[in-house]
């Protein structure tokens, strides 16, 4: 390993210090102090500890650093599994950033207090000894599998290592096998969770259930890895993959684990309703702002103006935020996802009428007007208030002399990437704008001026939404329009939270379930994992299963025969549980490793162009009722993103390059398989 050595001092307990380097970590004898082991010590070294665990948060983005504690939040993963779309990028984002250093820094601090803390047992007593021992397992397991996602199998290291008199031998650790690392961070909760008493010491550290809910990601991630993986074995270590042989073990871990907390979070429903689909979509908004929420599991809390993030700034839609905006546009194949919308045979959106016309409709809400309501509280839908505004989405207007009353054949063919304005039909009729807010208006025959194009797009030339929708969820609608600027936001950030344990219990469930084990614990599998979705859906407002027959190990919708055939799935049970994960865990940062852990990242995203809808109004009978709504008839557009951009995720991006420098400095590195 590389000889770097940098003195930390007290700097690390008040968490202001450099990361320096791999697993050579900076002398030994720097938090000896017994200042450090007492109560005041232990608490800023733990408040150090967690503000450096890989939590991919607001802060989280590849545009710069390892990934983490970046305000630029415009370059996520979520860009590559149809989530998101934005005018940044229009193909394959790699994010992988070497999260590397900075990993091993945390955990040989966490293996400092894990060595050293027993010896204070005199002073500072059992219990206090113990839950702090239990919290840096916790953060060692949290970071190792940071790694693991990344990386697959990694050196292991539960000491602190010396780099004494030029020797760096004991340094140049090999790595260890996928599968052994896996289980290296399950004994490590495992062991936390004994530890751990049933409440946190502080908010936002972890308690005995906090660990039993990332168990049950993590054996969930190991489980797939092992079912799905290809193994890479490189004498005789499998450094990527998972014997297969492991994966029902895997899933019964993740089983237990997520059913274990049941009864001690929840669904947050506090203003849902069964009847009133508003007060449901607004519901679901307000679990991922309430920091009452009974279903928020382990967090990372903001305070302006000392510790924020630029959220709203970046994400808003363009005329609710003074800078940056419009990088949060939901993609169309994601919004048909959702229930209570018209569909083709397709499963797409369905806006033409059978002869190929467009369908009129009578204000731009109402094509929405019956969707599910967790598609409301995740997505601006066009004309939707927000923010003491309206979602101003229109990507062009028909002008007065074309009468909504005679058919309109839809403008490009199905499927073709051609410009609008190829149509001599839009071209002679239709008035557009290039820019959001640099519009020329139309003066109607009423004297009243609309503008072309909405004013948070989309645009004919993509300075705005891309896709036709803008992101609803984690936005917060209180903070005015003109507050809305770069470093200024500070809601919370949900790490963890009950619906997705509630999904990760209905996976492993049904992977047992069609894989030889029937029941756990007397639980009968796919019983329990239907009962799981429905919690969800139930929440949500969605359509229930009518029973658990349908999570079958029939074959799976084929792409292009149902609503959401595009994502793949062995059997057609899964297919279901994967939508429902697709829906509900959108832009939390968790589709792009479920993808990962699935192995179908290649094949799902293969030259793919994400699609978009463009609402278009009529000029005609038209009336501007606020600066950014106009009531009149609209007809609606679906089509592929006008920018003509594909999409495809190569087979390597299954796991990251182990670090260049990383290779030439230790001889007992090896490189993952495709670099």
């Amino acid at each position: 390993m590389k000889k770097r050595f940098k003195l930390l001092a007290l700097a690390f307990l008040l968490g202001g210090f450099t990361a320096c380097n791999d697993l050579d970590i900076a002398p030994i004898n720097i938090v000896q102090d017994p200042v450090v082991f007492t109560d005041d010590g232990m608490q800023a070294y733990m408040a150090a500890l967690y503000s450096r665990i890989p939590m991919e948060d607001f802060r989280y983005s590849g545009s710069e650093n390892d990934g983490f504690n970046t305000w630029n939040q415009i370059w996520l993963p979520s860009l590559n599994t149809g989530e998101n779309a934005n005018r940044n990028q229009n193909g394959y984002f790699n994010p992988a950033r070497g999260y590397w250093d900075n990993a091993y820094v945390v955990i040989r601090n966490a293996n400092y207090l894990i060595q050293h803390l027993p010896e204070y047992v005199s002073t500072m007593g059992q219990d206090k000894i113990d839950r702090w021992i239990g919290e840096a397992k916790f953060i060692r397991a949290y970071t190792y599998f940071a790694l693991a996602r990344r990386y697959g199998g990694v050196p292991i290291t539960d000491q602190v290592l010396q780099y004494l008199d030029g020797d760096v031998e004991p340094l140049q650790i090999a790595r260890s096998s996928e599968e052994a690392t896996y289980d290296f961070i399950l004994k490590d909760l495992d062991e936390a969770m004994v530890a751990m008493p049933e409440a946190s010491e502080k908010p936002g550290r972890a308690n005995k259930y906090i660990i039993e809910a990332f168990k049950s990601r993590v054996a969930l991630n190991a489980g797939s890895k092992a079912r799905y993986g290809i193994p890479y074995t490189v004498e005789g270590v499998m450094l990527t993959g998972i014997p297969k042989a492991r994966a029902n073990d895997y899933f019964t871990q993740a089983f237990k684990a997520a059913k274990n907390i049941e009864g001690k979070y929840s669904l947050y429903k506090k203003n849902w309703s069964a009847t009133d689909k508003q007060a449901t979509a607004d519901n679901y908004a307000a679990l991922f702002l309430d920091n009452s929420s009974s279903e928020t599991i382990f967090y990372k809390d903001y305070f302006y103006p000392n510790s924020v993030h630029s959220f709203d700034a970046v994400f808003s839609p363009p005329h609710m935020t003074t800078t940056y905006g419009d990088r949060f546009n939901p993609t169309l194949d994601y919004v048909e996802l959702f229930d209570g919308l018209p569909k083709n045979e397709r499963g797409e959106l369905k806006t033409l009428n059978d002869d190929g016309t467009y369908i009129v409709y009578d204000y731009v809400e109402q094509l929405f007007e019956e969707c599910e309501p967790r598609l409301r509280g995740t997505v601006l839908l066009p004309g939707m208030p927000f923010k003491k505004a309206r979602t101003d989405i229109r990507r062009g207007t028909l002008v007065e002399s074309v009468d909504p009353a005679v058919p309109i054949q839809k403008f490009i063919g199905e499927g073709l990437t051609a410009p609008y304005t190829s149509n001599p039909f839009y071209a002679a009729n239709v008035k557009q704008s290039g820019t959001w807010n640099q519009q020329t208006p139309i003066t109607l025959s009423t004297g009243e001026k609309i503008n072309p194009t909405g004013m948070d797009g989309p645009t004919s030339s993509n300075n705005a939404t891309v896709t036709g929708f803008h992101g609803r969820k984690y936005l917060n609608p209180n903070l005015e329009i003109s507050a809305t600027e770069l470093h200024r936001s500070s809601q919370r950030w949900i790490d963890l939270r009950y619906a997705e344990v509630v999904l990760n219990r209905a996976e492993a469930a049904l992977e047992l379930a069609q894989n030889g084990v029937s029941s756990v614990d007397g639980v009968s599998l796919q019983a329990d994992a239907f009962n799981c979705i429905n919690q969800i859906r139930e929440r949500a407002g969605a359509v229930l299963l009518t029973s658990d027959a349908e999570l079958s190990t029939g074959a799976p919708l084929a792409p292009g025969t149902g609503v959401g055939s595009y994502v793949l799935a062995p059997t057609r049970g899964l297919q279901i549980i994967r939508i429902e994960r697709r829906k509900e865990l959108a832009f939390e940062n968790k589709l792009w490793w479920d993808m990962l852990r699935w192995r179908t990242a290649d094949v799902e995203v293969n030259q793919r162009t994400w699609r978009k809808l463009n609402p278009f109004l009529f000029a005609k009978g038209a009336k501007p009722e606020l600066t950014d709504y106009v009531r009149g008839k609209y007809i609606f557009d679906c089509r592929f993103d006008e920018r003509n951009g594909r999409v495809s995720i190569p087979t390597k991006a299954y796991y990251e390059a182990i670090p260049g420098d990383e290779i030439a400095s230790n001889p007992n590195m090896e490189q993952n398989d495709e670099y």
